[in-house]
């Protein structure tokens, strides 16, 4: 079977560069996985810190400092996730530069494998998540089976995304020099740390938009409150993970063939 050029053996290599991809990542290092769950530990430790002691009236979507680290692990915890994939996406192509150079490969797979590894630290938050909640005394709700198809269109949209930058940063270097300051900037400008509602109502009408705040809520509606996510969501984030493959996957081939000019 054949699904946008990519056949059975593509998945194989997909799940081969994958294991090597996680290894170097967390293996090759002195705590080896300790590092996948303490570095997110520390950034979503470091975040409910500033909310909680130092900006309390902040907290947003929530009643008690628990639950509010809830809803700050269930929003936060994706976008780690999204801001993972991205970075090691758009660095995959250059960093793989003898592979690329010396196997015969779709190359196209390496942005993907960028968009799997930033599951770890979603999968760390989950952990995390399901933890608070027991301490909180709420069982988890059948709207939460929709998560995996949650979690698979955030991949693809990420893989998507990966795929352009990924390309770009091939011939334009400071393309993975500037993308940790423009997820910075994003993280601020998307209702993540802050409800929608505290945002000025004519940037709410433009914001309710935002492909980050549409899945972070996908994820919040099932996770605090028992519940499906608004229809028009999941349509949404539908559309915007097939425009950001397909046109990922078009851009990524039409510059692939130039890539050994410049890798």
């Amino acid at each position: 079977m054949n699904i946008m050029g990519f056949d059975r053996r593509d998945m194989l290599m997909l799940s081969n560069l994958f294991r090597m991809a996680l290894t170097d990542r967390y293996l090759g290092s002195a705590l080896g996985t300790v590092w996948a769950f303490l570095s997110p530990l520390m950034l979503l430790g470091i975040f409910c810190f500033v909310f909680t002691f130092v900006f309390p009236n902040r907290m947003a979507g929530a009643t008690s400092t628990l639950t509010f680290v809830i809803w700050l692990f269930s929003g936060y915890g994706p976008w780690l996730s999204i801001s993972e994939g991205l970075s090691n996406g758009t660095a995959s192509v250059v960093g793989s530069a003898g592979i690329v150079k010396n196997i015969a490969f779709k190359s196209e797979l390496l942005p993907v494998v960028g968009a799997l590894l930033g599951l770890v630290p979603l999968a760390v938050s989950f952990v995390l998540i399901a933890l608070l909640q027991l301490v909180n005394g709420t069982l988890p709700q059948p709207a939460m089976l929709i998560l995996p198809l949650v979690v698979l269109l955030q991949l693809v949209f990420v893989a998507g995304l990966g795929m352009f930058l990924g390309a770009l940063n091939v011939f334009v270097r400071d393309t993975a020099l500037i993308l940790p300051n423009l997820l910075t900037i994003l993280l601020f400008a998307s209702p993540i740390f802050y409800a929608l509602t505290a945002y000025p109502a004519f940037a709410q009408s433009v914001l309710v938009f935002n492909p980050f705040y549409v899945i972070a809520e996908c994820y919040r509606d099932p996770i605090l409150n028992g519940r499906l996510p608004p229809l028009w969501m999941l349509a949404y984030l539908t559309i915007c993970a097939s425009l950001s493959l397909t046109g990922g996957l078009l851009w990524f081939r039409r510059l692939k063939n130039f890539f050994d000019t410049r890798l």
